[in-house]
């Protein structure tokens, strides 16, 4: 596995993963990116107040351009108005957009204190992380559910954050 293709570990809002969980959000924007990560999972931490793994997906296409033209090419995918893109990207002259494919989602979403007992030292990141190998195994033996694109999913927020399993292994087949 050379490191463009190497799983990430990635925070998002809960807004915005609501949006790519209900199949709504296919671009994700960020400030710093590998230009060499199309094909590899994501796995979505999402932030406060939920704090929890909650599924993934995988890089398609990413694109790498002046703000301006990654505005023209992902506004309609990325679920973000203008004027939070602008502020997003202030002063930066390249901006990322990562094309979001084969969305999962966790039947058990697992939360940060079940993380941190399970893997010593986890760290959450501030924008994304390679997964450890540990971990990496871990997110894959745990149990998903496909999201099909564009479905009308109730968003996880505002509603209190749902009980939180612990981190096991998927039961076998």
């Amino acid at each position: 596995m050379t490191a463009s293709t190497a799983p990430l570990l990635m925070s998002l809002k809960p807004n915005y993963a609501d949006l790519i969980f209900a199949g709504q959000k296919t671009a994700e924007l960020r400030r710093r990116a590998l230009t060499e990560m199309n094909g590899c999972d994501v796995f979505v931490y999402v932030t406060r107040p939920a704090m929890m793994l909650r599924g993934g997906f995988r890089v398609g296409a990413v694109w790498c351009d002046t703000p301006d033209q990654i505005w023209e090419m992902v506004s309609d995918r990325a679920k973000v108005d203008k004027a939070d893109f602008d502020t997003y990207y202030e002063g930066r002259s390249i901006a990322y957009a990562l094309e979001i494919t084969d969305v999962w989602e966790y039947a058990n979403p697992v939360g940060l204190a079940a993380l941190r007992s399970r893997f010593k030292n986890f760290v959450v990141p501030q924008s994304w992380r390679y997964a450890k190998p540990a971990e990496h195994e871990s997110f894959l033996s745990m149990e998903r559910r496909t999201v099909a694109p564009n479905t009308n999913v109730r968003p996880l927020w505002p509603v209190h954050p749902p009980q939180l399993a612990p981190l096991t292994a998927a039961p076998s087949r």
